[in-house]
């Protein structure tokens, strides 16, 4: 066996609640030293954050042994994006990308990629529209989408997700979003380039992933 992929939300935990048994299958990996890497669609929480709640589960791993949608955005934009980038994305995962040039909110453009993560109730008219904005530039900016689920369940309900804001800006400007969330190949090509965990390359085309029915991630 190459490695394992771990889906992370309804796998590992089920909100703050963690999966039973859960724990034990983790440190049974790292003690047979099986290489495992840990993946999730969220762009809402950094990495760090969500190494924090795998540790009050029981579950103790380097945040590097995460990916997420940012993270493999992030690789993407290395080879791709000569330039500042328009992130919409929440703030507590705009660390992800301290390494790129930033558009300020104010900043007319060109910009190098338009990234589109879940902003949750940061959505507005005005904010959708400065990123239609900057994709209608000449230049023709890439739009890239950390995922395209449709919705997710929170505490309070259904709510929309990343996916139909993406759409949205797809239909308006003409032209097809680069996604970099699951099952897309280069999120898993960019979990083997990042991976703490050294995961041989023919995980990345052929992963044997754990995940199953979840409400987000």
């Amino acid at each position: 066996m190459p490695g394992l992929l771990f889906d992370m939300d309804g796998v590992l935990y089920e909100g703050e609640r963690p999966v039973a048994g859960a724990a034990g299958v983790i440190r049974w990996c790292r003690d047979q030293t099986i290489p495992h890497l840990f993946l999730t669609n969220t762009t809402s929480r950094p990495r760090q954050a969500l190494a924090r709640k795998l540790e009050r589960m029981g579950i103790h791993i380097d945040a590097g042994q995460i990916l997420t949608p940012p993270v493999a955005a992030l690789r993407w934009l290395r080879q791709h994006a000569r330039g500042p980038v328009a992130l919409f994305v929440p703030e507590a995962t705009r660390g992800e990308f301290a390494e790129c040039e930033i558009a300020a909110d104010d900043y007319p453009g060109p910009v190098a990629a338009v990234v589109v993560g879940d902003l949750g109730e940061g959505w507005d008219f005005a904010t959708l529209n400065r990123a239609f904005r900057l994709l209608m530039d000449p230049a023709e900016p890439p739009l890239v989408a950390l995922g395209m689920t449709r919705y997710w369940r929170a505490e309070d309900g259904l709510r929309l997700d990343t996916g139909p804001f993406v759409r949205a800006l797809e239909y308006a400007c003409g032209r097809e979003a680069v996604v970099l969330g699951k099952p897309a190949a280069e999120f898993f090509h960019a979990g083997v380039e990042n991976s703490a965990a050294g995961l041989p390359s023919t995980t990345a085309s052929r992963p044997h992933a754990y995940s199953r029915a979840r409400t987000k991630g």
